[in-house]
């Protein structure tokens, strides 16, 4: 409590400094002076955190109180900038000039050079050591304990005598009495109540000596200015009806709202700016009601509700209200209300401030607790919200309803390869376009963005039929390309659709749907558009119960490794075998590969499954290697998720140390997606490499095809993907893709591999054209170990 105690003494100087200025019109001196009340109460609030050990750390205490000791530094060249600015401004021009040649602009900024020096300073631990609790009495506090620089306070303690001695002097020579008694007095109190405030230094004052110094200038100010203003009153004859036009002119030079009414609603007092919000002169409104004045307004009658705050007893009444103005406009205001009761009136005291401003800029934050800031499109939370109330509103009507899900193909592609500022123009241009189409076709449909590249579409009053219809005219937009960084590029989105109350009656249900049949279209080629189906829910559970089975198919040993030979194209012989992966579950039968991997890549279970593939083949191939003598490389895949974690290069050195298997054995088969992750990935390929593995690329040809990586990583052989091969005779421009990456290849002097190879003129045509390896069902389906050497070895 007493550090709440401090803070609030801190306000006075402040308020007296506000007194001042209101007082003397903020003139210069008032103002500097005010400054000297800010920089005592900075002093003030220094001393009070000093007390906060119960509510703040005291690392906080320490960085506030060094931040705030700025105020009592800096009251030295504060109170010399008062003696500047009386030599510029009071004194008499013959005297100023001789003050002028020692107290000018550079000896000001001079000294608040040196203080700001101090200050800066005081932040090192050779000013300020550091702070200690001290219990002294009843008083619990923090106390500094300074260094071998705490001679810079007492410097500056010393420039605070010179500063007020010189205003001591000056202040002399002031011709106008009663300026000069204040200037005179003010700057003996100031001393005074600096000497008080330095007695802070002595931990036995318990810091009080600040809250006594902040009085002492407070109160001498505000008697001194009190005084002051009491002459100006005096010379002006002491005129009840000046102090009264005085107090008029306060009123309305307030730029708030000030107007008071008696017991019948008429205005007996208002300022020049209710007036001028009025549009009427004040003597127009001074009798009137607020209803007889907006009589050509269309407004709602007061009456009624001043008459009940009349009812009040000189209690304030506080509310936020609107007021017509005379233009029309619709101005918001904070009204404070007390109802003023005497024995023979009432008086309704009322002042309002304009909020317009605040409810406008309150309405933007409201706009953007709902919207999109990149699109400026309703998002998730108003989605969900206006989704239950269609429902709400449609499960009465019994019509149906579309909710439809838009996600963006190789969105992520576009965002990585020309940066998020381009995906972001993207993101805006889809939304826009998708806009103008609900604009022109769909009035009543409403767009959402939810996050990333997810749109969604609520479609009131809609059956399967009309949503085909809408999604077929999504999917027309995409037909243009899409400007960005002046190049063409295309997207495609990928669309699923549930429809109420076929595919679900409640929220969740509907998202849920939608969000598969969407992931369904994605499996499926993209770019397309689907409607939910209870096949798809199947497929979910599917996919569900494989993520559920693979949890524990490691431990149930439930995978076996597949190898399929490579073959020399030119000689005809194996040279390696490539391990293939197969899961053989009790509750799901065969699972084929394609199926569970992308599961596991997901999970983050290819990690475990990836390592056990890594150490079967490893020491299968070791094994045969001993038994057959015969020097064949095993190829192994290895995802990007693998590669990424940390301990993959040390099991690898493991398995091989256990297994004695030369790395140059060890093939092992990266996909093209590891060109998005080569900041975090290239290090380690090089580890690899230095190890005496193999790397090929696999799948060469799809995905995120790029050049650059033949050159960034030390790759020796690409494998071509099999969609290439298989029924590479009866396609000239798969003849051609492979040519032209075999050509590639041979400028990197890469060996290349192609695989899919399943006829006998394929096998042909590669050889001509210079294809090193190849493998495929035309030589070998995968076998199982047993298999695969009985027939291969």
């Amino acid at each position: 409590m007493f550090y709440i105690f401090l803070i609030l003494l801190a306000c006075i100087p402040i308020v007296v400094g506000i007194t001042l200025l209101v007082l003397f019109e903020k003139n210069r001196l008032s103002k500097i002076i005010f400054l000297l009340l800010i920089m005592v109460a900075f002093w003030q609030l220094d001393i009070a955190f000093l007390y906060a050990h119960r509510l703040l750390e005291k690392e906080t205490i320490l960085f506030l109180f060094n931040l705030f000791r700025f105020g009592s530094i800096m009251i030295t060249p504060t109170i010399f900038y008062i003696g500047y600015t009386i030599v510029q401004d009071i004194l008499p021009k013959d005297l100023a000039k001789k003050w002028r040649l020692f107290i000018n602009r550079p000896t000001v900024l001079l000294f608040y050079g040196i203080a700001f020096f101090v200050y800066i300073i005081g932040w090192s631990e050779k000013a300020i050591k550091r702070i200690e609790l001290m219990n002294i009495g009843s008083s619990i506090f923090y106390f500094p304990v300074y260094g071998d620089l705490s001679w810079i306070f007492i410097f500056n303690i010393m420039l605070s005598i010179v500063s007020m001695t010189i205003c001591l002097f000056i202040s002399l020579h002031v011709p106008n009495k009663s300026i000069q008694s204040f200037l005179v007095y003010f700057t003996i109190f100031s001393a005074i109540g600096f000497a008080i405030g330095s007695l802070n230094m002595f931990p036995s004052a318990r810091l009080y000596p600040s809250s006594i110094a902040l009085l002492v200038y407070a109160l001498t100010i505000l008697i001194l200015t009190s005084r002051m203003h009491l002459d100006i009153v005096n010379n002006m004859n002491r005129k009840l009806s000046e102090q009264k036009k005085f107090l008029f002119q306060v009123i309305d030079l307030n730029p708030n709202y000030i107007y008071a009414k008696d017991e019948f609603g008429r205005y007996t007092l208002v300022n020049q700016s209710y007036a001028q919000l009025m549009g009427k002169d004040i003597q127009e409104m001074i009798g009137n009601t607020y209803d007889e004045i907006q009589k050509n307004i269309d407004t709602e009658p007061q009456s009624k509700q001043e008459s009940e705050e009349f009812q009040q007893k000189n209690q304030l009444l506080f509310k936020e209200e609107s007021i017509k103005a005379a233009s029309g406009e619709e101005k918001w205001v904070q009204t404070f209300k007390i109802p003023i009761h005497t024995h023979d009136s009432s008086t309704l005291l009322a002042v309002s401030t304009d909020i317009t401003e605040r409810k406008q800029f309150e309405d933007e934050i409201q706009f953007q607790a709902n919207h999109d800031a990149l699109t400026g499109l309703p998002n998730r939370r108003m989605f969900n919200e206006d989704l239950t109330n269609l429902l709400e509103k449609v499960k009465s009507e019994e019509s149906q309803n579309a909710i439809v899900f838009l996600d963006l193909d190789r969105f992520k592609y576009i965002n990585d390869t020309l940066g998020h500022d381009a995906g972001d123009l993207l993101l805006i241009e889809v939304s826009s376009r998708i806009k103008n189409l609900l604009k022109r076709k769909y009035p009543s449909a409403e767009i959402y963005r939810i996050g990333g590249d997810e749109f969604t579409i609520l479609l009131p009053n809609a059956t399967a039929t009309d949503s085909e219809v809408f999604a077929r005219d999504v999917l027309s937009e995409f037909n243009e390309s899409f400007v960005l960084e002046d190049s063409n590029y295309f997207i495609s989105p990928s669309i699923g659709i549930s429809l109420f109350p076929n595919d679900g009656d409640d929220v969740n249900t509907l998202i849920k749907h939608a969000d598969i049949a969407m992931y369904y279209v994605k499996a499926r080629g993209k770019n397309d558009f689907q409607l939910f189906t209870p096949q798809m829910q199947q497929e979910f559970h599917r996919k569900v119960m494989i993520e559920k089975q693979l949890q524990t198919a490691l431990v149930n040993e439930e995978f076996e490794l597949y190898y399929q030979p490579i073959m020399d194209l030119k000689t005809n012989e194996m040279i390696g075998m490539e391990s293939l992966i197969r899961w053989n579950n009790k509750t799901l039968g065969q699972v084929p590969p394609d199926e569970f991997i992308s599961i596991a890549e997901e999970t983050g279970l290819i990690i475990p499954i990836g390592h056990w593939v890594l150490n079967t083949a490893i020491e299968q191939n070791a094994h045969w290697q001993k038994t057959t003598n015969q020097p064949i490389y095993v190829s192994i895949n290895v995802s990007v998720r693998q590669l990424l974690d940390p301990t993959f290069l040390e099991k690898l050195k493991n398995t091989i140390e256990t297994t004695s298997l030369h790395p140059s054995q060890i093939v092992l088969e990266i996909t093209e997606s590891i060109a998005m992750y080569a900041e975090t990935t290239i290090e380690k390929i090089a580890e690899l490499k230095k190890l005496g593995i193999t790397l090929s690329m696999d799948d060469f040809g799809t995905g995120y095809s790029s050049l650059s990586y033949l050159t960034k990583y030390p790759l020796d052989s690409l494998k071509i993907d099999k969609s290439f091969a298989i029924n590479m005779h009866r396609n000239d421009e798969n003849k051609a893709i492979i040519q032209t990456i075999i050509a590639i290849a041979k400028e990197f002097n890469l060996k290349v591999i192609a695989e899919g190879v399943e006829e006998q003129e394929t096998c042909h045509f590669l050889a001509e054209i210079g294809c090193d390896y190849a493998q495929g069902y035309h030589f070998s389906p995968p076998l199982p170990a047993s298999e695969f050497q009985e027939k291969w070895l």
